[in-house]
């Protein structure tokens, strides 16, 4: 006689010789879900999710500002992944590019020293632009001012807003003060322009929204502004 799903050893009358223990399986219950999903990593894991393709995608419609495609590319996945490489990317040309800018100056090469101060205030300012600074307007849009924008689409868009400024940024290394002022005014239109264009139907549907281009438009001075005068200030030697 077979005895098919079973360990347990039969003798010529079917009893059983040796009875297999039985294998007990235990199911642990389910993790709650936390009370402040915000908090948890997995929350912001979604906002990783995302392929190298739609991110350059996402850079094109950012550099191509005047047109209103932002939205439609992102959909409803709006990332984080690239605001972050963009503004970390940012961080490292201004480090090594206000340094170098310095450097093509320096009369004295040997004796040059590098301003390693850049990098501290780089990360300050950069993040503060691409992150705290968006968070703070998507609350007061989402949640004031009833946008059916969400807080990280506005984030995504203003760490998209800034991928201009990779270029602007290594043309500003020429040491020459006009050019530098013109590429930056460049980067200041073209993130502008990207940010007012693609907030243009959410601020035409509330007139309080449109508010918002204030501080958006203030803020874009302000940064070029410490561009300049921190990071590729241009200092000549005078002769006595």
């Amino acid at each position: 006689m077979q005895n098919f799903g079973s360990n347990n050893e039969l003798d010529e009358k079917g009893h059983v010789l040796n009875e297999q223990p039985k294998i007990k399986v235990k199911f642990e219950p389910k993790p709650k879900p936390s009370k402040c999903p915000i908090c948890t990593i997995e929350y912001y894991q979604q906002f990783f999710n995302i392929e190298q393709r739609d991110v350059y995608m996402r850079i094109r419609c950012s550099i191509l500002s005047w047109k209103p495609e932002f939205h439609q590319c992102v959909g409803k996945n709006p990332d984080l992944w690239g605001p972050l490489w963009i503004s970390t990317t940012i961080i490292f040309i201004l480090f090594a590019g206000g340094n170098l800018s310095r450097f093509l100056l320096e009369e004295d090469k040997k004796h040059f020293k590098y301003e390693y101060n850049y990098m501290y205030v780089a990360v300050l300012i950069v993040y503060a632009m691409a992150f705290i600074i968006p968070i703070i307007l998507g609350v007061i849009m989402k949640y004031i001012l009833k946008s059916e924008l969400g807080v990280f689409d506005i984030v995504c868009m203003y760490g998209y807003s800034l991928s201009a400024y990779i270029f602007v940024l290594i043309l500003c290394i020429i040491p020459y003060n006009e050019a530098q002022w013109f590429f930056l005014m460049c980067g200041l239109a073209n993130s502008t322009i990207f940010l007012l264009v693609n907030l243009w139907d959410f601020m035409k549907k509330n007139k309080q929204t449109v508010l918002i281009a204030i501080p958006i438009i203030s803020f874009n001075v302000a940064l070029i502004l410490c561009f300049k005068f921190y990071f590729f200030r241009l200092i000549y030697a005078v002769d006595d």
